[in-house]
């Protein structure tokens, strides 16, 4: 049977998310939730806003929020990617941008 999910905060709330390339909308308002224990995917096409959402959500790209929270209490949008980092919020790099001479754990690593 599986396990209840927390009725704790989520462990990443997303509201209206919206990232602009210039005057191109890239992502559209999306919004979603992360709770403890839960498998979350973004499924789309090529070009429909995947990766950029999450390079926004890591601060590594401009971003509009009204609501961006980690942990339940952290404003995403307050922070800086390196402050991110310190709270757990990093983005790991698809197959083009790690070593490939490197194990999974050295990937890590670096």
């Amino acid at each position: 049977m599986p396990e209840a999910i927390s009725s704790a905060a989520p462990l990443l709330e997303v509201e209206q998310l919206w990232v602009r390339y210039g005057g191109i909308s890239a992502v559209k308002g999306i919004s979603f939730q992360v709770r403890q224990g839960e498998l979350v995917c973004l499924i789309g096409c090529n070009g429909a806003g995947k990766t950029t959402s999450l390079k926004a959500l890591a601060g590594l790209l401009p971003c509009e929020a009204r609501l961006a929270r980690l942990n339940g209490s952290i404003d995403l949008t307050e922070l800086a990617a390196h402050q991110r980092i310190a709270h757990g919020m990093a983005l790991v790099p698809e197959g083009r941008g790690v070593f490939a001479r490197l194990t999974i754990e050295e990937n890590l690593d670096m």
